[in-house]
């Protein structure tokens, strides 16, 4: 058994946030003590207390606030934590501090889900001793900067509860979702906040050059953002207002993708993705881009497709063909559905830790 301790400062709770948890609950299971340290009142104390998992609060009001690095600094000492592990900014720099005053240190591992900017080499190579990224696309944006030492930075696959999508998955539809639905076929689904980088606008012009030989055809966009207005105008000035769904927030988003014919990520910047992930997990058919770590969640012509971020007529091209033979197409996503079940289930998780566990300590 090992004691690990998770330091959040976040008062969200986003994915970052769900992913703790996550883990937090896999390594119980596993034998392993898991505590949180995370701000009074903040959306992952919630949920963490709603989950039955164990949490101390820490106020996190900087990264060098007294308070803060005293409170961690006892956690470490009365539960005899082995492991830490933060994310980004204030809680970072706390547990850094509080571990350097606690003897014996214990191992400091920092997750990035995403890199801003340009990376400094300090928090890389000092800070803490290890950090994990979700895909090869994110350690290489983080290693961009030739300071950083590579040895200390290295994937680890993001655990997804694979199970609890496929129960969802069977729960109903809100019924004006699902009334909009019926008899629409192919549906393809997208799910995604509505902003620039999500490919929104090159999926509305890829469906537009569709439509005209699936005239059944119904592009459901599923999802919220600022995006929204400019993205219904185009939808009207390519004609497809019949063809296209703003669906809104859907949660859970589970049921959707079990009745989509196709998933689509046309991204134009992703460090991983989980759409596309969460699709395969249900047996549905994807396409994605070119772009960040999305082909490393995809083969292509073998679990799914692989379109050009940005273009249009490679987009058309691909939902074209996944949609010309359904019966491939179903066949490609079970075997996508087996490599997310050997890669993001929770074995492969605590696996996975275990090893970069054994690399920082050597």
């Amino acid at each position: 058994m090992s004691r690990f301790l998770f330091c959040e400062s976040s008062s969200n709770l986003g994915g970052q946030e769900l992913q703790i948890l996550l883990q937090m609950a896999a390594l119980r299971r596993a034998g392993h003590e898991a505590l949180l340290a995370c701000r009074e009142g903040s959306g992952i104390a919630r949920e963490a207390a709603a989950r039955a998992l164990e949490w101390r609060p820490v106020p996190f009001r900087s990264s060098l606030d007294p308070a803060s690095i005293v409170a961690v600094r006892r956690l470490i000492g009365s539960r005899r934590i082995e492991v830490a592990f933060c994310h980004s900014g204030h809680d970072a720099g706390v547990l850094a501090l509080a571990a350097r005053l606690a003897r014996p240190r214990p191992l400091l591992i920092r997750v990035r889900t995403y890199q801003p900017g340009v990376p400094k080499a300090f928090g890389y190579n000092r800070l803490v001793d290890r950090t994990l990224v979700h895909s090869e696309y994110m350690r290489r944006r983080v290693l961009a900067n030739p300071a950083i030492r590579p040895e200390r930075v290295d994937v680890l696959r993001p655990l997804l509860p694979l199970e609890d999508f496929r129960a969802l998955a069977a729960s109903p539809l809100p019924g004006a979702l699902a009334q909009r639905l019926a008899g629409r076929t192919p549906i393809i689904v997208h799910a995604a906040m509505l902003r620039p980088e999500k490919g929104h606008r090159i999926a509305l012009r890829a469906i537009a050059r569709l439509e005209e030989s699936h005239p059944g055809l119904l592009y459901v966009i599923a999802g919220a953002g600022p995006e929204e207005p400019s993205l219904r105008q185009l939808a009207a000035e390519l004609g497809l207002q019949d063809a296209v769904l703003f669906a809104g927030l859907v949660m859970p988003v589970y049921p959707l993708l079990a009745r989509a014919d196709l998933l689509i990520m046309p991204s134009l910047e992703e460090p991983l993705g989980q759409s596309q992930i969460e699709a395969l997990a249900l047996g549905v058919p994807v396409v994605v881009s070119d772009a960040g770590g999305l082909p490393e969640t995809v083969t292509h012509g073998e679990t799914g497709w692989i379109a050009r971020a940005g273009d249009v007529e490679a987009w058309r091209g691909a939902i074209g063909e996944a949609l010309a033979d359904p019966q491939r197409s179903r066949a490609m996503a079970q075997r996508g559905r087996e490599f997310v079940e050997r890669t993001f289930a929770p074995d492969a998780f605590l696996s996975g830790l275990g090893r970069q566990l054994a690399l920082a300590r050597a």
